[in-house]
């Protein structure tokens, strides 16, 4: 699990929070299992130079670190580069990439159906989450996002789409509103850190569910 690629998105570092003081939690019955059944890698803010410099979408030496994933290096892209280092050492059995988007005032998910070597299975197993995560809470939804979109040469530098490609596991972009939630609106709060931190909680039910599923 990765977040906060682009430094101004601090929504993305709240739901991390979140998902960890959940998955730590001895009275959390699906951290429990998950902590029995599996290892978490987490990298709560990808990009801490430039979020140290304010920056909205770059790295300290200028780098949009979501277009570096194919080909990384320690001058440009450090960050991703040693993640992926890591990444080729443990394997990877499901990749979230955690975001905000300033045009959608809805929680969702982006895939890799963009690739031409995507399959039917791995369509499927993104379906099972997201299925799964409207279960586990009700900010999520799937009705409004990216939508279907086609393969071209910037599509692989993107973290899940090249994690699909490089591991051939389920690899999805999160996002998460900057104002509020268009699918149950707070007039007093609007989405705040404390809302993406329960919706941090929430994601523990669909990975789950996810890594228990017959591959």
């Amino acid at each position: 699990v990765i977040a906060r690629q682009h430094p101004g998105e601090t929504m993305a570092e709240w739901f991390v929070e979140g998902m960890l003081d959940a998955l730590l939690d001895p009275a959390d019955p699906f951290g429990r299992q998950l902590l029995k059944e599996s290892v978490f890698y987490v990298v709560p803010n990808m990009n801490p130079d430039g979020s140290v410099r304010g920056n909205l979408r770059t790295n300290a030496a200028g780098a949009n670190l979501n277009r570096e994933w194919n080909t990384p290096t320690m001058e440009r892209s450090p960050e991703v580069f040693m993640v992926k280092e890591k990444m080729k050492e443990t394997g990877c059995d499901l990749f979230l990439d955690v975001h905000g988007d300033e045009g959608l005032p809805y929680v969702f998910v982006a895939g890799s159906s963009a690739l031409p070597t995507f399959t039917a299975e791995q369509r499927a197993a993104e379906k099972k989450f997201s299925d799964d995560f409207k279960i586990a809470t009700p900010d999520f939804q799937d009705v409004h996002g990216y939508g279907e979109t086609p393969y071209t040469a910037e599509t692989i530098t993107m973290g899940s789409p090249h994690i699909t490609h490089a591991f051939g596991c389920l690899s999805l972009t999160l996002e998460l509103p900057f104002k509020d939630n268009a699918n149950d609106p707070d007039a007093q709060t609007g989405w705040d850190g404390a809302r993406s931190a329960r919706l941090g909680a929430a994601v523990l039910q669909p990975i789950l569910q996810s890594l228990r599923s017959p591959k």
